[in-house]
């Protein structure tokens, strides 16, 4: 990192005491981040030079960097320009970011990957400044890697500048410190530091004068220096052997009015050459600037040279660049808006012709103001193009920005209009997406244009889960005359999709297959696999596992032959979804396996979270709740970083359903507040996800009226919709138990019948046999039933229905005088909730053999008490065992068939059960504990 100033750091030392204690962290084995804030000048820079120069000295690899405004425009720019001065020589092959076949989800975790592997060989600080003017990628991969890598040893230290408005820097910092990630805030030097630094700046001790002067800079040192010499060079303070005593006690307006007192002893040339420079609004080349000027650049160099000894640009190298951005911004500042555009719009042609991006080039002719011409649209476009896989969010910003240069009639309007419609609203940025939409429909009325604009909006709504709205455009875009037959399948296929979760089972299912033949009539294929999976979904719904099979296999069929596009709507999500509710639940970790794996090749990052919770529910419904919660949580993390929301709410229900059966009431609360939040801004889900979850809550929380009066949704739907007793069949006697409690045996006989069809449409299916015997026992306190629903989930790979039906035999047994047979199968049943780690469950069969005089308390960490691994699952011995090999998230992902989402959310779990906080803290327990040998993975 350059240094800005020769001064010596003064009034800091607690400040570099806590950054040190961020590389004392990386140093033993374990992440850090610290967040620095402060305004322009208050001596971040310097701080961080300053613990940039320690960590080299202690051996630390230092990646550092400064991020500047222009950085807004170029993606994984900053972040990556910071890592490349490390020496980190995977980095080099990345792929370059500008490529139009990258994309943001890949090029995050490539990165994260290869800074991962480097760790393993050594320590590392990476120290990003002016981090409020990151590009969106860099921010992302920020809110991303810090996380990630809190197990190894990386140490982040970024610096941000508060700054009016938001931006993808000041976004990522933000989200950093809501985690808890400390924040350092920067405050003026106080009275003896002032003192200090004028002494330095000045060379000799301040009089009462001149501290007076320095006093009213506020105690910023940038603002103090340039002051000082400002007066100094202009005699209006005098220093001598002894004392630097003011002439004056008059003190410049402004900082600006101060700058501009330091360039008047500068040459012209070397203003404008500072001009331009400041337009560049990056490191420049003087080729650059003699371009921009119609000069030689060999005329520049004694320019060039004067700027460089006047302490204004450091050399760089092969650029320039200014010593301090606020000389910059000052500079920009102080030029005329018409000198201002005109540079701007010679700049557009010059970077051009140096072969920057197109990015740079429409950046400039923007700040030119220049009219939207052909030309100007077209290098709008390449540049959005280029933006859009990797900073959506950036390139709409582009698109609306140009948009103001166009005419208000102006014919290319609604194109591009929709066009930032649709980089928004894949972007989260939902509610500037639909008022830009709405504006435009209004606008413009009727165009060509109108139905890519609804189903632009459809498609990325819909994966961030607004499937209210979906219903809404497609049906405004389905009503339209001149939609094309491949638009029209598009608008079905979504359709369906966004239906689903509205509660329209039947409606969804038309939808889909009118879109299954509209897509064949129109030769759209990946429509065809998009309705094809929502036929699978739908017919789940209505209790037609085999058929939902059948088609999810067509799916699959249709996308691997045809490939491209079709492959990118992944139906083995439905695939495995359908196996699931089958009971072959083999079959479908396959699948899932095998999709996910696709999927992180593909970047297609709005399916992570859905193959996340497709996994999660998988594993809860095994009995696997530490695998469920690690597989939850991942996706709930994957869905906030990439705005892919349609997922959370299911997500978060199933995380209320763990924390239900793990005792823990108020995380479960705390989880439904989540879900409701995010129902109540438009983020849907399907009836049962919320209903469920809240309803189980309630009845934990011994609300059964209330839990009742949550499920009238479920009832109402019945017996059209199915979807709840198909994908956990152990919901229908446990909501037939709920009803009994409260005198409703009208809803009990209902749920009955609804279990009973299920199984005559699905005979194969164990669970659903086990589900039906058991509600039927519990209805009529049938013993015989009860018996019978015991037996058959013995076939099924449901424990936890299982043991709740040993539970319930247990009960009607105990109340024959068959004492002896109840205990055993509550012994059982308690194994089976000590196994999962079910501890509400665990308590209420506790309860259930106190009533019959026996007691078997079983503490809640009972699973801790045989030997120190214990606490962990099998699942979290394996991934410990693989890290203490030198693995890294990605090698253990690889070798367990988990995605890295989930091996970083095993990690957490492990270290919070162990009270550690490093990899090498994990091996060392490892090692001491003889866990290879004493444990069989």
């Amino acid at each position: 990192m350059e240094a800005f100033t020769k001064w010596p750091l003064v009034g800091r030392s607690a400040e570099q005491e806590q950054l040190r204690s961020a590389l004392t962290g990386a140093l033993s084995g374990s992440g850090a981040c610290q967040i620095v804030s402060g305004p322009a000048g208050i001596g971040k820079s310097r701080l961080l030079a300053g613990l940039v120069e320690e960590a080299a000295g202690l051996g630390v690899e230092v990646a550092h960097g400064r991020a500047t405004e222009l950085d807004q425009v170029a993606p994984l720019t900053t972040l990556l320009t910071a890592l490349r001065t490390a020496d980190i020589p995977a980095l080099r092959d990345l792929t370059t970011p500008g490529d139009p076949s990258s994309n943001r989800f890949w090029l995050v975790n490539r990165l994260g990957e290869l800074i991962e592997k480097y760790l393993t060989t050594r320590p590392l600080l990476v120290v990003v400044d002016d981090v409020q003017w990151a590009d969106e990628l860099s921010a992302l991969a920020l809110r991303f890697l810090v996380p990630t890598l809190a197990s190894s040893p990386v140490a982040w230290v970024l610096a941000r500048r508060p700054t009016p408005g938001d931006s993808p820097g000041q976004a990522a910092v933000d989200l950093l410190v809501k985690e808890g990630y400390p924040l350092l805030e920067l405050q003026p030097l106080g009275h003896e530091a002032v003192t200090e630094l004028c002494r330095h700046i000045l060379g000799a001790r301040p009089d009462a004068d001149v501290l007076a002067l320095a006093m009213r800079g506020s105690g910023n040192p940038f603002l103090l220096e340039e002051l000082l010499l400002a007066l100094r060079d202009h005699r209006q303070i005098t220093v001598t052997a002894d004392a630097a005593t003011a002439a004056s006690g008059e003190l410049p307006p402004s900082f600006r009015s101060a700058v501009a007192q330091r360039l008047l002893s500068a040459s012209e040339t070397t203003r404008t050459l500072l001009e331009v420079g400041a337009v560049l609004g990056r490191p420049f080349t003087l080729h650059e600037a003699a371009g921009l000027l119609g000069r030689r650049p060999i005329e520049l160099l004694p320019s060039a040279k004067d700027a460089i000894r006047s302490d204004i640009l450091v050399d760089l190298g092969a650029e320039l660049a200014f010593r301090h951005d606020l000389i910059r911004e000052a500079v920009y500042g102080n030029l005329s808006g018409s000198v201002r555009q005109l540079l701007h719009r010679e700049a557009a042609a010059v970077v051009q012709a140096e072969g920057r991006s197109s990015v740079e080039v429409a950046e400039h002719l923007i700040q030119g103001g220049r009219r939207s011409n052909a030309q100007v649209v077209e290098v709008l476009e390449r540049a959005v193009a280029q933006l859009a896989p990797t900073a959506p969010s950036t390139a709409a910003d582009m698109v609306t920005r140009a948009l103001d240069l166009l005419d208000k009639q102006d014919p290319r309007r609604p194109q591009l209009a929709a066009t930032a419609v649709r980089l928004m609203a894949s972007a989260g940025r939902l509610t500037e997406a639909r008022e830009l939409g709405e504006a435009t429909l209004r606008g413009r009325g009727e165009s060509p244009f109108t139905t890519m604009l609804l189903l632009g909006l459809s498609e990325a709504l819909k994966h961030a889960g607004q499937d209210g709205a979906v219903v809404s455009y497609t049906a405004r875009a389905l009503s339209r005359p001149d939609v094309s037959e491949r638009e029209r399948a598009q608008l079905l296929a979504i359709r369906a999709h966004a239906m689903l979760n509205q509660g329209g089972i039947h409606e969804a299912r038309q939808s889909a297959q009118e879109a299954q033949q509209v897509s064949r009539s129109a030769g759209e294929q990946p429509s065809l696999v998009t309705a094809t999976s929502a036929l699978s979904i739908s017919a789940q719904g209505c209790g037609e596992i085999a058929e939902a099979i059948a088609y999810s296999h067509e799916a699959v069929q249709l996308a691997d032959t045809v490939g491209g596009e079709a492959t990118q709507r992944h139906p083995r999500l439905w695939l495995g979804h359908a196996l699931a509710a089958a009971d072959r639940f083999a079959e479908a970790a396959a699948v899932y396996e095998l999709g996910q794996r696709e999927a992180f090749q593909l970047g297609t990052a709005w399916s992570h979270p859905v193959w996340h919770y497709h996994r999660a529910e998988l594993w809860l419904a095994k009995g696997l709740l530490d695998d469920a919660k690690a597989e939850a949580e991942a996706g709930l993390q994957v869905a906030q970083q990439w705005a892919a929301m349609a997922m959370s709410v299911p997500l978060l229900g199933t995380l209320v359903h763990i924390a239900v059966r793990s005792g823990d009431l108020p995380e479960a609360a705390h989880l439904l507040d989540r879900a409701a939040k995010l129902s109540q801004e438009g983020t849907g889900s399907r009836v049962e996800d919320q209903v469920w979850a809240l309803a189980c809550y309630q009845d934990a929380s011994k609300e059964p009226q209330v839990a009742m009066r949550t499920l009238s949704a479920f009832f109402e739907q019945l017996p059209r919709r199915l979807m709840l007793l198909v994908q956990d069949c152990s919901a229908g006697p446990r909501i037939i138990a709920l009803a009994k409690q409260v005198g409703a045996d009208d809803k009990a006989v209902l749920v009955l019948a609804a279990l009973e069809r299920l199984r005559e449409r699905n005979p194969q299916v164990p669970s659903l046999a086990g589900a039906v015997a058991h509600a039927r026992g519990l209805l009529h306190n049938d013993v015989a039933a009860l018996q019978e629903a015991v037996d058959t989930y013995q076939k099924s790979p449901r424990p936890l229905a299982g043991a709740r039906a040993k539970e319930d035999l247990a009960t009607a047994l105990a109340g024959r005088g068959k004492r002896r047979d109840a205990i055993a199968l509550l012994d059982d049943a308690l194994g089976v909730y000590l196994t999962s780690g079910a501890t509400y469950d665990m308590a209420r069969v506790n309860g259930r053999l106190d009533r019959i005089g026996v007691s078997r308390k079983v503490r809640r960490d009972a699973r801790r008490v045989d030997s120190p691994w214990c606490a962990l699952t099998q699942s979290e011995l394996r991934v410990a065992l693989l890290v203490a090999e030198g693995k890294i998230n990605r090698e253990v992902a690889a070798a367990l068939f988990l995605s890295p989402h989930t091996v970083d959310s095993h990690l957490r779990h492990i270290f919070a059960k162990l009270g550690l906080s490093s990899r090498v803290a994990l091996t060392r327990w490892v090692i001491e504990n003889n866990v290879a040998e004493n444990v069989d993975i």
